[in-house]
């Protein structure tokens, strides 16, 4: 496991369902199915590509879109007199967009939950991504007829909150049918760069596309029907898949998906933390954008500077945390990150520090979430049934997109209050401060785990072989020898599963 353990090693015993195991390492050979990957016949070498650009361009169109609508609103109650009245309108006007596009989320999961496994995932994702082209072309057609009133795109993102819904099991579900366990991680580093990246794009991209749309918004519509044709396309290269099982109907599903919830500790910790993380995101998503224009004073086309700054963080962040994952399923590295998002928004709320200070704190608060998310996605993968994996993500969903809506109603209300955008983030980082020590206290391990993720990055060097020899389900016996007293930590570095030990 370490260089020292290296000269130790040679023959391992593993007691599995079969009886006792003792193989040399070198004669060690597993596929990619054994390994825990996906049931492609011949993956293709890059499988997650094409995922890849679909993802961005539909992120980029929702973001974009929900911005930019959220723009047309906030300019109907632009003659509002006084700082605090314009800033509770639009808060509130935000709260409406954000609205439109969530609430949707939340009620298509349950459907979503039951084609999620019923139907390939390479199908979904190519029919999610046709009804996008659908969505916006009509949006072009809204902003032609209606270029003032914001009623029909607030509509239209109803929609589109519906196909994020159908769409966001597929896409996550996909992962483990198409890599093998060692490349989860990674792979889930670089879904969520990517999406981030989409989402910087999207958000800075609203304000700029108004501007140059020179009064004619149904130019961004058309600009954003050519993006969705772009993700189409790619999406025809995702790997082919088959349906994970073939029964099930709607309450049989939501029932089953809930039980795999509950009987498993790990996955249902994994969901509340979920659930309580995009909340947070969410209420700091829509504060950041009111923070920008009456805090900075920043422009339409400047407003979401800040949140791309954040998505840059994010994307920074989650590729590191596939990094640090190391082969593994890594929650050490949440504690860390939830510490670094109650600091970034403590400071940011504490001491206001002009422009260039909250484009560093966003960078901090982006690199901490993305240590969170990327752990969490990833054991949701993982210790998700694989016959119920996509009914799981969506049912999970279910109660995500509700904490997402319960963020954007929380700063809608606290701006209704009078609180400004800097209190807000106060008390963001109250929040999220209490919500790690609760996570902590639960799963005490993780903070174990994380300080042995600095150990091994910084005082020692973790050298991981054969890593495939332990099943990825199922008892195993660990029979290693004893050359230093700092074996075991180091066994717990190398394996995602817990272990317990005998002396």
């Amino acid at each position: 496991m370490s260089q020292p353990l290296d000269r130790a090693r040679g023959r391992l015993a593993i007691f599995t369902d079969r009886g006792w195991k003792v193989e040399d390492q070198d004669d060690i050979q597993s596929s990619p199915a054994e390994a825990g990957g996906g049931h492609v016949d011949s993956a293709p070498e890059h499988p997650l590509r094409g995922l890849l650009v679909a993802q961005f361009f539909g992120a980029f169109n929702d973001n974009a879109l929900k911005v930019f609508v959220a723009f047309l609103a906030m300019r109907s109650v632009a003659a509002a007199v006084g700082t605090p009245a314009y800033e509770a309108a639009s808060q509130t006007q935000t709260t409406l967009a954000f609205m439109a596009l969530t609430l949707p989320l939340m009620i298509v999961s349950l459907p979503a939950a039951v084609i999620a496994d019923r139907i390939s995932k390479r199908t979904i994702i190519l029919g999610m991504k046709v009804f996008e082209v659908v969505l916006m072309g009509a949006v072009t057609y809204a902003l032609y007829v209606t270029p003032d009133d914001p009623f029909m795109p607030f509509f239209i993102l109803a929609f589109m909150g519906a196909q994020s819904a159908l769409f966001s099991p597929a896409k996550f579900g996909i992962l483990p049918e198409v890599l093998p366990h060692e490349r989860l991680s990674e792979g889930n580093g670089l879904l969520e760069m990517w999406t981030m990246l989409a989402i910087i794009a999207g958000t800075a991209a609203a304000g700029l596309l108004g501007d140059v749309s020179g009064g004619r918004p149904w130019l961004v519509g058309a600009i954003l029907t050519g993006l969705a044709f772009v993700g189409l396309f790619a999406a025809f290269t995702v790997p082919r898949v088959p349906a994970a099982r073939a029964a099930g109907g709607m309450v049989a599903t939501v029932t089953g998906a809930l039980g795999a919830i509950r009987a498993d500790r790990v996955l249902r910790l994994a969901t509340i933390g979920s659930v309580y993380l995009w909340a947070i995101a969410s209420l700091l998503g829509q504060d950041i954008l009111i923070y920008g224009k009456s805090t900075l004073g920043l422009s339409d086309t400047l407003a979401g500077l800040p949140l791309a700054v954040l998505g840059i963080g994010i994307a920074i962040g989650s590729v590191f945390a596939g990094k640090l994952s190391a082969g593994k399923v890594e929650y050490g590295l949440m504690p860390l990150g939830a510490i670094g998002m109650a600091i970034a928004t403590l400071l940011l709320g504490l001491i206001e520090p002009g422009l260039l200070g909250t484009l560093g704190l966003m960078t901090l608060l982006g690199m901490s979430s993305g240590l969170v998310l990327v752990p969490i996605h990833a054991i949701m993968q993982w210790r998700a049934p694989a016959e119920r994996r996509g009914s799981v993500i969506a049912v999970a969903n279910i109660f995500v997109f509700a904490g997402i809506l319960a963020g954007s109603l929380a700063a809608g209300a606290l701006g209704q209050l009078g609180l400004s955008p800097s209190s807000i983030l106060l008390a963001a980082s109250v929040a999220v401060g209490g919500g790690t020590l609760w996570a902590l206290r639960l799963m005490p391990d993780a903070f174990l785990r994380l300080v042995l993720v600095l150990m091994t990055h910084t005082v020692y060097r973790l050298k991981v072989v054969d890593r495939r020899r332990i099943p990825l389900e199922g008892g195993a016996l660990l029979v290693p020898n004893h050359v230093s007293f700092i074996d075991g930590m180091l066994l717990l570095a190398s394996i995602d599963r817990p272990i317990r030990f005998v002396v």
